[in-house]
């Protein structure tokens, strides 16, 4: 009975606004007027095809009006009785002119346009904030999480800018990190961005940026901040940021040295520098050729840290059409780290248990610089040429006791690397008139990989995996070597047929080539070499995979839905040279995808992606000799891999009303491979070898995600879901599983609402990990995390941060949990540039920290050694 009581309670009165000859007027503004003693007033604004929707009382009689700028206003009565729920207005065109303007300025903490969202800084900030990231972590639907990465509305934010510049290539961390917050203004995120103004409407990116712009008063002039402190122990830090920004200059420099565990700039945040390669280029085909990962470790939970750095960002309009831009980092990190790690081996061998004690040291060396050309001819044509290079030192001294039911081996791992790359782009841009703009993009990218590295032990390892020879002690070196080259080269046609069809027309190609060499040996105490070579270890592979690809975009518009079909045709060539042999893989392979975006309302909307694609295997895989990759692990490549095809999809939902109202996002993704490589295992202990093969056995990987918030009182409430399933097969020891891997979390949160209160968060997350197959684990784990951020006097703030973990193996029984919290005084007297700040790290003096985790073999339960407490009492100079 409740929805036929509903229905005959509201009415839903719909309609279109439009001009004279039919073409929608959006955001055209609609009332609805009681008429009666209450007279109460409904408001609406139609969406970007002048669509509107009420719901009104069907008991009341109402005046429906529209108005819209340049237009005469028009209205109609809605009696109870009238049965009609549609009404569409047409607007008559004014021929007056004007003869005094004048503007009454409403501030809104928020302003929110078509693809931007523009936020007050004053309307949020407290007046204590120290840097970007506490501003940006109280405005409504952004996060910056511990890597200075931020998101918006649940989408990340792939280019930072400072009025309208890339800020240090555009990534984020350095920004959220250093920009003083008593500088910001306003923040604009901006949805769909694209560097090329003539090219947003044709380009169809969905990435989004967040522009800082800064306060009239710190431009033409030097602002910035210089610290200095000292603490228990000998611990220090020093740091400066200082920018100088003008309409057609500016500059940034930063420098920081300290040895609290605050590592600015880490060998993973180098890696997320994309400023070399053309956003034009799309190479999801083609696989990584390096993995420089492997030559650095986490630097997250150290026993100690220092660090050195210094970074020099620029802008300048040297002509009227010429802009030259660049930036350069230094980096040099060392590290100590401590481990104990618990590993379960999920083989069919029976239950296989490993305790790893490991020490490790890192010195990581780290150099970047970029250089970029933007010439703008016309203001419909543009030209870019950057280039980049990046190098990178990385030395690791690693002590590991593994300790078995069997035995208890001592090893010490060695490895220095020395990485090397150059990428440059040039690209082309020219918009003929209304309907056709072109596109024409070449990337280059080369890089130089040269790892060595060495295992020691006082007994023989690997026994039956490597030919070992008899001596005092075990000494084994491995030599590497890869160098690649690729070259993409893309034109692209936009033809924009009328408001509502776009073709655009592709045709490119890709084309890379690597070279590896790797050797292992024996070193022996007489000083003579066991070479591995004829035992089948060593691999010399020439490695080349061309992609000569055409394809037609088509974009439309019906109703709401805007919608891209494309189809692609790629020719692939792949060929291997090596030591047993060669080997060539050509195919004609089509490409669809599909795209649709529905916009419910304005900052609302429902996207779906869908693509059918193929990727192909590393040169690693295709090596067809034996490779050590561990103290315990054997690998060999499989010189007959073909191509991996699969299935992608996507349907995301956002919706941000601004201050006060609900925040949503959610997001479902499903991964198909249709075929799939996996590596077959063969374990004898702890110690096993490994081959991928080429598998018609399907693997699905599903992702959830959701998120919601709403204001209740003086609190904001809400919370988040993450869940994944990933199925998959995989044969160890000659028997095929099927296995399944989840992850799921869920996570209650509040926060206070207005800005002029104490800033208290509180999150509850609980989390249960899962692995199923012949054998299974599972881990459940619970996580509290609360802070306080309170300005106590006019220039006195306080901070506080808690987190309490506990992990739980619900097979064994077995959990462990952690506290970590951390605290800070700040004194800023309002009319003095001079600061002063006390600060707790780990004021509780927690010395380790604990996790989990699943792979496709294993699972771990590893407890970190963390810096114990430190004291830092440090002064500041505000520019």
């Amino acid at each position: 009975m409740f929805p036929l009581v509903t229905f005959s309670q509201f009415r839903i009165i719909t309609g279109i606004v439009s001009d004279e000859s039919g073409a929608p007027l959006g955001r055209a503004n609609v009332m609805a007027k009681a008429l009666g003693e209450d007279g109460n007033v409904k408001f609406a604004m139609a969406n970007a095809q002048g669509q509107y929707n009420f719901t009104l009382d069907a008991s009341k009689a109402y005046l429906l009006s529209v108005s819209y700028i340049g237009y005469h206003p028009d209205s109609t009565k809605l009696d109870p009785s009238n049965s009609n729920l549609r009404h569409d207005f047409k607007l008559r065109t004014k021929n007056e002119q004007l003869r005094e303007i004048i503007i009454e300025h409403e501030y809104r903490p928020v302003i929110i346009k078509k693809d931007t969202i523009v936020f007050n800084v004053e309307a949020f900030a407290a007046g204590n904030e120290r840097k970007l990231k506490d501003v940006l972590g109280k405005l409504p639907g952004v996060e910056v999480d511990r890597d200075g990465r931020v998101t918006f509305n649940g989408q990340p934010i792939r280019h930072m800018l400072v009025e309208g510049k890339k800020f240090f290539g555009g990534g984020s961390k350095l920004a959220v990190e250093n920009i003083p917050a008593d500088a910001l203004d306003q923040i604009e995120v901006i949805d769909h961005f694209n560097e090329v103004g003539f090219l947003k409407e044709v380009s169809g990116t969905d990435e989004m940026a967040m522009n800082v712009k800064l306060k009239e008063d710190r431009k033409r002039l030097v602002f910035g901040d210089l610290e200095a402190g000292g603490g228990n122990g000998g611990h220090h830090l020093g740091h400066a940021a200082l920018f100088y920004y003008t309409p057609a200059h500016n500059v940034s420099v930063i420098g920081d040295i300290n040895d609290i565990g605050k590592s600015v700039f880490t060998f993973d945040d180098m890696m997320r520098f994309q400023g070399g390669v053309s956003a034009f280029v799309n190479t999801n085909s083609r696989p990584s050729f390096t993995n420089l990962n492997t030559f650095t470790s986490d630097n997250r939970d150290v026993v100690e840290n220092r660090s050195r750095f210094a970074a020099l960002n620029f802008s300048s309009d040297v002509v009227e059409k010429l802009n030259v831009s660049g930036f350069a980092i230094f980096s040099r990190l060392l590290t100590d780290r401590r481990a104990d790690t618990y590993i379960e081996y999920l083989t069919n061998q029976g239950v296989t248990n490993e305790e790893r004690f490991a020490e490790q040291g890192n010195d990581d060396l780290m150099g970047l610089a970029n250089a970029k050309l933007d010439y703008s001819p016309s203001n419909t044509e543009k030209w870019y040429y950057n280039a980049q290079w990046q190098s990178s030192g990385n030395s690791l001294s690693n002590l590991l006791n593994s300790v078995t039911n069997l035995q208890n081996s001592y090893f010490n791992t060695l490895s220095d690397a020395d990485n090397h790359s150059l990428k440059q782009y040039i690209e082309w841009h020219k918009a003929y008139n209304v309907q056709h703009t072109t596109t024409f993009v070449v990337n280059h990218v080369y890089e130089k990989n040269t790892p060595l590295n060495t295992w020691i032990n006082d007994q023989a390892f690997l026994v039956g995996f490597i030919p070992l020879e008899t001596d005092d002690q075990y000494r084994i070196e491995q030599l590497g070597r890869q160098r690649s080259n690729s070259v993409d080269a893309l034109f692209k046609h936009y033809w924009v047929i009328n408001s509502r069809h776009q073709l655009h027309s592709n045709i490119g190609n890709n084309f890379a080539r690597v070279d590896l060499l790797t050797s292992e040996r024996q070193l022996l105490s007489d000083g003579s070499v066991n070479s591995f070579a004829e035992a089948g270890f060593g691999n010399d592979v020439l490695y080349r995979l061309n992609d000569a690809f055409v394809g037609l975009d088509y974009k439309f518009i019906t109703g709401p839905v805007s919608n891209t079909a494309s189809l692609y045709g790629h020719w692939y060539a792949l060929s291997t040279a090596q030591t047993d042999g060669n080997h060539r893989l050509s195919r004609f392979l089509p490409e669809p995808t599909w795209k649709s975006e529905y916009e419910i309302r304005e900052n609302e909307r429902i996207v779906f992606d869908y693509q059918y694609a193929n990727s192909f295997p590393r040169v690693g895989q295709l090596n067809s000799r034996f490779t050590l990759t561990s103290y315990n692990a054997v690998a060999r490549g499989n010189a007959l891999l073909a191509n991996e095809r699969y299935h992608r999809s996507a349907l995301r939902y956002t919706r941000f009303t601004g201050i006060g109202g609900p925040i949503a996002n959610a997001s479902i993704t499903f991964n198909r491979k249709v075929r799939a490589i996996r590596n077959e295992l063969q374990f004898e202990g702890i110690n096993h070898y490994s081959m991928p093969v080429l598998t018609d056995n399907p693997e699905t990987n599903w992702m959830a995600y959701g998120s919601y918030s709403n204001r209740v009182a003086f609190f904001r409430v809400g919370g988040n879901v993450r869940l994944s399933w990933f199925d998959y097969s995989q044969t160890v020891n000659d028997i095929l599983a099927n296995n399944r891997r989840t992850s799921h979390q869920y996570t209650v949160n509040m926060r206070t609402e207005p800005s002029d209160w104490p800033r208290a968060s509180v999150a509850y997350t609980k989390g249960f990990n899962r692995f199923r197959g012949n054998t299974s684990s599972r881990f459940t784990t619970d996580q509290l995390d609360a802070s306080l951020d309170w300005r106590l006097l006019r220039d006195w703030s306080a901070m506080a941060e808690y987190t309490y973990f506990r992990n739980r193996n619900t097979r064994t029984g077995l959990s462990d949990s952690y506290h970590v919290a951390n605290a800070a005084l700040d004194y800023q007297p309002e009319h003095t540039p001079w600061g002063f700040r006390l600060t707790a790290n780990n004021f509780l003096d927690n010395r380790t920290k604990v996790s989990n985790s699943i792979s496709d073999f294993l699972a771990s339960e590893q407890v970190t050694y963390i810096m114990p407490r430190v004291w830092l009492l440090s002064v500041r100079y505000k520019l």
